[in-house]
């Protein structure tokens, strides 16, 4: 049933007066002496003329000319202030001869009379609560109304009580109770006083938003109409309750107690969702609706137009849900909260409070999403029933992810790739997979998976995402771990590790020596996926930003049970005693907690060993150094890159002789000069020695010793 039933089942349908039948406003004589009515009570009863009436002339002509002051005196006539206020005085005082219940029955328009009517009817208004949502209808409506209601000034809300009553001939006591916090125009979210400061009166009341009060005014519309652009029907999800298996208890205690709270009739039921963008909060909560077997209704962001609506007007629009489908199987989504709750609004106190109360009273269970939960006051957080934080789905699950949507086209390599990569969310690969299939609609399985991995390249990129794809450390296509030149057995030590499940290693040495590629080969052998960070992805310049990261870190390698690699680590792990500054001290101790407090396998790597803090190296197990290949190694990784690009003369011994007499020969060189044959392909053996040569001539130091052992 769509929200406009749902509505409509709530209200009598108006037999009696045929919506399609009502006129439309016009300023008819009725409605003129209605206006001029409220003009001589805010000139004269509310002291309005003060700010009209100068010692020369009139302020605003156009309230002049609405009242007939520009025929009081003769042309040739001086301006008299005192005769100004005399004839206003006067015209107050016939005004008074006029029955205000018959100007008010008359004067106001038809088309707004019947609307009114009907949200009285729904909500079951007083007679003084409708007269002042007619009021401020009105006033927002009418430009007259504007001006001459500017001339009292900036009110608080005593004064705002005493203008209405005077203005609408009713008792203070009755306007103050109909504008109360408690009071049913408030609690329904159709308007609201603003107590935070003085105002004009039309700044001073706030109605569910700006377009309402036009829609009132122009046209014969239901409730349901207008309320169509504020609370929404959300749409179905296609995703399952497996698609969250990895939010682990909190994916099954969440349904179950909006189960509970439905089948009680629990008032304050509400679950707060947080994590980055795209990361499946969203369809989470729809998810959760299908769980609870209730429908789910959204607190819209924007209007049918698309234009956004304000804070106060989501507010007035989740006050109003919550009186409209209380008691009913109905579950209410409010999105992008964070600045419901923002600490830096002028009006924040008055806020908190409203939220605190809503948080505790609310009798329609609430899933309330939002990015940055910090900003957020930590007393609304408290209130919360559940908190539950989603964060990008761990590597299997992304992999499954990927297999679904693109595992016809996407090898498996690249599914792994992409799996491993933490930046992609939910959202963004289901978007580069939507426009794969709209563009590259009967392309090869080949091109195809190049355009759904470019997509998300760029989009990475732009995101700030540097690395993009690139974001792990890859074994080169000839690997062997024997070639790494130290003193540690490292297949022995790998299979230990793999076996125990946990290690702490501190890879050191010149750069190229496989540090990187032996921390992946690591995770193949542990069975393990790699979480691979380096030190740009950690570092920020928001002072207690890279701790944050760095704890970040640790926590997604424990929840994806992966190998966490640290490359660079020297940028922040350095000597504390050479620390210059407070941040520098606490980014090493904060990487100190993590290690201690981890029960997987890290590695980090280094070429600056020196540098580094001497209590964190006390934290790794093991510190290996990796050094530049001895010559049985080198000849050993010359001959396999021959036979890997089909180079003859892989065997010869002028070649063999020139090898061994490079310095400073490391893997990286070989896999530098690999990648550069795929560009311009080489002819024999000699033409790779020659490769080899020039990267080693390019080192710091290439002219000293030689660089085997």
């Amino acid at each position: 049933m769509s929200l406009s039933d749902k509505i409509k089942n709530l209200i009598a349908p108006r037999t009696d007066q045929p919506c399609a039948d009502a006129p439309p406003l016009t300023e008819s004589n009725a409605a003129r002496q209605l206006l001029l009515h409220w003009a001589w009570q805010i000139l004269y009863a509310l002291d309005g003329q003060n700010n009209f009436i100068d010692s020369d002339g009139f302020r605003h002509t156009p309230i002049a000319e609405l009242i007939g002051a520009d025929e009081w005196f003769d042309h040739h006539e001086a301006f008299d202030p005192v005769a100004a206020r005399r004839h206003i005085r006067l015209h107050y005082q016939a005004a008074q001869e006029y029955d205000f219940d018959i100007l008010w029955r008359e004067g106001v328009p038809p088309v707004l009379r019947h609307n009114v009517a009907q949200w009285t009817e729904m909500f079951d208004f007083s007679e003084t609560e409708s007269r002042v949502l007619t009021f401020v209808i009105m006033l927002y409506t009418t430009p007259d109304l504007v001006r001459l209601c500017a001339l009292l000034g900036e009110l608080d809300d005593n004064d705002t009580c005493n203008a209405l009553s005077k203005l609408l001939d009713t008792p203070e006591n009755d306007i103050a109770q109909a504008l109360h916090s408690r009071g049913k125009l408030n609690t329904t979210g159709v308007l609201s006083l603003d107590r935070s400061e003085t105002y004009t009166l039309r700044s001073k009341i706030d109605l569910l938003s700006r377009q309402f009060a036009t829609q009132m005014a122009e046209e014969p519309l239901s409730p349901a109409e207008v309320l169509k652009e504020h609370i929404t029907s959300a749409p179905q999800t296609k995703l399952e309750a497996d698609n969250f298996k990895h939010l682990g208890v909190l994916a099954q205690a969440a349904p179950a107690h909006l189960r509970r709270a439905f089948a009680d009739k629990q008032k304050g039921c509400n679950i707060l969702i947080y994590g980055s963008a795209g990361t499946g909060k969203t369809e989470f909560t729809r998810v959760l609706a299908q769980q609870t077997g209730v429908e789910l209704f959204e607190i819209a962001w924007a209007d049918e137009d698309n234009r956004p609506h304000n804070r106060n007007s989501r507010i007035n629009a989740l006050r109003m849900a919550q009186n409209i489908f209380a008691g009913q199987k109905i579950m209410l989504m409010f999105d992008e909260v964070e600045d419901l709750f923002d600490r830096g609004q002028s009006d924040f106190s008055l806020n908190k409070a409203w939220l605190n109360r809503m948080l505790e009273n609310n009798p329609v269970p609430t899933v309330w999403i939002c990015n940055n939960v910090h900003l957020i006051d930590p007393s609304a957080v408290r209130r919360f029933d559940m908190v539950v934080e989603m964060k990008a789905p761990p590597v299997p699950v992304r992999a499954e992810m990927i297999r679904g949507l693109a595992g016809g086209y996407l090898p498996a390599p690249q599914i792994r790739t992409l799996a491993e990569n933490d930046a992609i969310v939910p959202a963004l690969l289901q978007q580069a997979h939507r426009v794969t299939e709209s563009a590259a609609a009967g392309w090869q399985p080949e091109p195809k998976s190049e355009l759904l991995q470019k997509l998300l390249h760029n989009t990475l990129k732009a995101q700030g995402h540097f690395h993009a794809l690139n974001s792990r450390a890859k074994l080169p296509e000839v690997y062997n771990p024997a070639w790494i030149n130290c003193k540690q057995d490292l297949q022995k030590l790998s299979a230990g590790i793999a076996a125990a499940g946990r290690g702490t290693l501190c890879l050191y040495g010149a750069p190229g020596t496989g540090k990187s590629a032996f921390a992946s080969w690591l995770a193949e052998c542990a069975g393990k996926s790699l979480l691979y960070k380096r030190s740009s992805d950690l570092l920020s310049k928001y002072v207690g930003e890279t701790e944050q990261l760095i704890a970040a870190a640790f926590e997604q390698a424990k929840e994806n049970d992966a190998v966490l690699v640290f490359d660079e680590v020297d940028g922040f792990l350095q000597d504390r005693r050479q620390a210059r500054q407070n941040w520098e001290v606490t980014q090493v101790n904060e990487m100190l907690t993590q290690m201690e407090a981890f029960g997987g396998i890290f590695v980090a790597s280094t070429n600056l060993m020196k540098n580094l803090d001497q209590a964190a190296l006390r934290r790794f197990d093991f510190k290996i150094e990796f050094d530049y290949l001895k010559p049985e190694q080198a000849w050993d990784v010359f001959q396999s890159h021959c036979r890997q690009l089909g180079l003859p003369d892989a065997g010869d011994a002028v070649v063999k002789a020139e090898l061994l007499c490079l310095k400073q020969l490391a893997l990286g060189d070989f896999a530098a000069v690999a990648k550069q044959a795929k560009v311009l392909p080489l002819a024999d053996a000699a033409a790779l020695l020659t490769a080899l040569k020039h990267e080693c001539s390019l080192k710091e130091g290439a002219k000293g010793t030689f660089g085997f052992v």
